[in-house]
């Protein structure tokens, strides 16, 4: 039987045609360009995460995918299109 951790490496490896280890190796930028060109569509970092504790991890408010990638893209140094 396969364990939940080796479940989701095998999915996320499937979808990725990366291996965990290519993954690790890769640069967050190269990841970006090769799943935008893999997939055909943009490659776009969401939050998911609800309210946490006391406070909230959106104390800020919620943040659009765009905007998640324009901060992503400067703390990377990524200069936009």
């Amino acid at each position: 039987m396969m364990s939940l951790n080796n479940k989701i490496m095998a999915g996320i490896e499937r979808k990725t045609g990366l291996s965990s280890a290519e993954i690790k190796r890769i640069s967050p930028e190269k990841l970006r360009e090769y799943l935008t060109k893999r997939t055909k569509k943009a490659f776009t970092i969401t939050s998911e995460f609800p309210k946490i504790g006391r406070g909230s991890s959106l104390r800020d408010g919620v943040v659009s995918s765009s905007e998640i990638n324009t901060i992503t893209d400067k703390i990377l140094g990524i200069k936009p299109e």
